[in-house]
């Protein structure tokens, strides 16, 4: 459909914070006036990004020695309960059939049975899983960032890497360098820290007296991929789990340009009063990365890049 970008309606500025995306439902409602003419044209791409693939994790066996680090209430019951904010795909989201998906489910499953466990998520709140570590959940696996403040009140496992990716219509027509988006369609979804990001990067371009990058925030990134995939924008931001999956969905319509940003470890965050299970799961991580399973899981997922060499509890970098 030919015509002019369907680009949502910018919300106030926000103070700058990580934020995780709106729930679809809420965004949906107060946007959709909006997206009535987009709506169609994603429909093909949206359904490639809610495509869940099969991931084969049959084979992976239990390593007795790791498996005698779990705490003994754990091992009792035989289930590790890990809390997730089911929102953010391809990491973590419900899935058609209302179970929870992504490949962080499927490397926590994968940990289970390296350990002898079965798995458990229960959705969650974002900001209340870790004060809600020990006592209501065992781990906390929801694409957490490792950092200095959270390293203070609890331990993380590392499992992945990630930061902040771009996007462009298959072979880059528009020459487009994420090191200068002065001037371009920036192609987002709202309610996520990309919304601060389009406006630093306006600012930037403005005081140093050059055209602003044009801000085309969306409901949902499915949408901002279609934009973007139909030249109606020019370059699609997000986390580079989600760039990578966005790409990897799109049949060859989208490539990612550049190289990562602001690149950090996540991790699978434990109590700091259970060294053992953190020392558990960082084994069984480890073996899944040596033995493939991991590199198989992500890259079913479209999220090899995120790939990492060693585990450790507790990295400072």
């Amino acid at each position: 459909m030919n015509g002019p970008p369907c680009p949502l309606a910018r919300p106030a500025p926000r103070r700058r914070t990580l934020l995780r995306a709106l729930p679809l439902a809420l965004a949906a409602g107060a946007l959709a006036p909006a997206l009535t003419a987009c709506t169609h044209a994603s429909e093909r791409l949206d359904a490639e990004t809610n495509a869940i693939p099969e991931v084969d994790l049959t084979g992976i066996e239990q390593i007795p020695e790791l498996a005698a680090l779990v705490p003994a209430a754990i091992r009792e019951r035989g289930v590790l309960t890990n809390g997730a904010a089911l929102n953010y795909a391809p990491g973590e989201f419900v899935g058609s059939d209302g179970q929870a998906v992504g490949y962080d489910m499927d490397i926590l499953a994968a940990i289970g049975a390296v350990l002898g466990l079965d798995t458990r998520t229960e959705s969650a709140v974002f900001a209340q899983i870790i004060p809600s570590i020990g006592t209501k959940y065992d781990v906390g696996m929801s694409s957490f960032t490792i950092n200095a403040e959270r390293l203070q009140t609890v331990s993380m496992v590392s499992y992945f890497r990630a930061g902040m990716g771009y996007a462009v219509k298959a072979g880059n027509p528009y020459g487009i360098d994420p090191t200068d988006l002065c001037g371009t369609r920036a192609a987002h979804q709202v309610g996520t820290y990309m919304d601060d990001v389009v406006v630093d990067l306006d600012a930037s371009c403005r005081e140093a007296g050059r055209k602003g990058v044009i801000d085309q925030p969306y409901t949902g990134n499915a949408d901002a991929a279609t934009a973007v995939a139909g030249g109606k924008a020019d370059v699609l931001l997000a986390d580079s789990p989600v760039i990578a999956y966005a790409v990897d969905r799109s049949r060859g319509e989208l490539e990612t340009v550049g190289d990562i940003a602001d690149s950090a470890l996540n991790g699978i965050v434990v109590a700091k009063d259970a060294p053992d299970l953190a020392l558990a799961i960082q084994g069984a991580v480890q073996h899944l990365i040596d033995s493939g399973r991991l590199r198989e899981i992500l890259a079913a997922w479209g999220n090899e890049s995120g790939m990492i060499e060693r585990s450790e509890v507790d990295p400072q970098s």
